[in-house]
């Protein structure tokens, strides 16, 4: 017994020396200076969740604020700040019409992780509903969008990202953002969902089925993976594993800029939530969302005004540092106290395994983020 404990002894030593090495060895890299105004409106759990994998980047990539110190997860950023669930408390950090040409000066780059904002059931009733709820907090507003034009006027780099267009944002807002970002939003979404039988583990929410089954006046396919289709009108459809699709997951494919641009890997599984765009003239597309749809499945997205190619990173023309990503890219569980360690990507996918949110988050959205956000510093600074 004595023997167990002091193995299991010297092996905590052991890995606690090498935490605080590896700790070590990422604090003495040089850091870099970016004052970057981060916005997420979506914020319904402590765990930040929404923007944990910008902040993640930025940490393991010595990206400091203004002051030397590395971003906060749970600080750093505006919009939404839960405060206590059981008295329905909470804050939100907004600027003000007459602060927009300050903070657009004061600030380098933009982050507009999520704006879709923060619905009754879905924060502090915790509870899943058959009807949608009433918002408490969200959709991009007049100041929002007044800062990020007035930044890119500037020159300087702002990103978008799902969830921008739709509601409760309005339509004059969606418009000038559409402009801004030199996109065209359909007014579809989607997302994978590994099962299609109500109210089981991840199964849909349960408004959908009711939703679908009222307007196609047949059962909910209940069985089985596929993808969920949304419009922001309330229209729902369903692509179904075998029938509609002829594989279930949604892939990202980057063309030969994405690859050797921004580090991307040719092809990767995506499971979280899209929406469809259309890119204005003169936008660079380095990567692609691609629905590897039958004959039938190619019709349903037809009959309803959409393609199973569409854009997933858009860049507004090649000379600027204007980005919209069509998808929840940012929104990862990743382990946060590996990012101030040297190889927390390799620490972090030994201990995550091979998920498709942690390959996506590795071998798409962390070189994409890293490459953006090191052209922009090398060019400006």
């Amino acid at each position: 017994m004595k023997k167990i404990y002091k193995g299991v002894m010297v092996a905590i030593s052991v890995i606690g020396l090498v935490a605080i090495l590896l700790f070590i060895f990422w604090q003495l890299q040089p850091s870099k200076k970016l004052n970057i105004y981060i916005l997420d409106k979506t914020v319904t759990r402590s765990n930040r969740p929404e923007h944990r994998a910008l902040v993640w980047v930025l940490n393991q990539d010595r990206i400091v604020g203004p002051d030397g110190k590395t971003y906060r997860v749970n600080e750093d950023y505006w919009g939404f700040f839960p405060i206590d669930l059981n008295q329905q408390l909470f804050d939100f950090k907004a600027i003000r019409l007459n602060e927009v040409d300050a903070y657009a000066a004061a600030y380098d780059a933009a982050y507009y992780a999520d704006c879709y904002g923060v619905y009754s059931f879905e924060w502090y009733k915790n509870d899943a509903q058959p009807i949608r709820s009433s918002k408490v907090y969200g959709g991009l507003n007049q100041n929002d969008y007044l800062l990020l034009k007035s930044m890119k006027d500037m020159g300087k780099l702002i990103i978008g990202e799902y969830n921008m267009f739709s509601t409760p944002t309005n339509a004059l807002m969606r418009s000038k953002a559409e402009e801004l970002f030199n996109v065209s939003w359909t007014g579809w979404s989607g997302v994978f969902c590994r099962n299609l039988t109500p109210n089981e583990a991840g199964g849909p929410a349960p408004w959908m089925p009711k939703l679908y089954e009222s307007q196609h006046l047949k059962p909910w396919p209940s069985e089985g993976k596929g993808i969920i289709l949304l419009s922001n009108d309330g229209l729902v459809d369903v692509l179904v594993d075998g029938e509609d699709l002829n594989s279930a997951f949604p892939v990202i494919i980057s063309d030969n800029t994405g690859i050797s641009r921004f580090g991307l890997i040719s092809e990767i599984p995506f499971a979280g939530w899209f929406e469809f765009v259309v890119p204005g003239s003169n936008a660079v597309t380095p990567s692609t969302f691609k629905i590897n749809t039958t004959q039938q499945g190619l019709q349903k997205l037809r009959a309803i005004g959409l393609t199973n190619e569409f854009p997933a990173v858009i860049q507004a023309k090649s000379n600027e540092f204007t980005f919209y990503f069509a998808g929840d890219f940012t929104e990862n569980k990743v382990t946060m106290f590996t990012s101030k360690m040297m190889g927390g990507k390799f620490l972090n996918q030994l201990l995550e395994g091979k998920s498709e949110n942690s390959q996506f988050f590795y071998k798409f959205y962390s070189p994409l983020m890293e490459n953006i956000l090191n052209s922009y510093i090398n060019k400006t600074q």
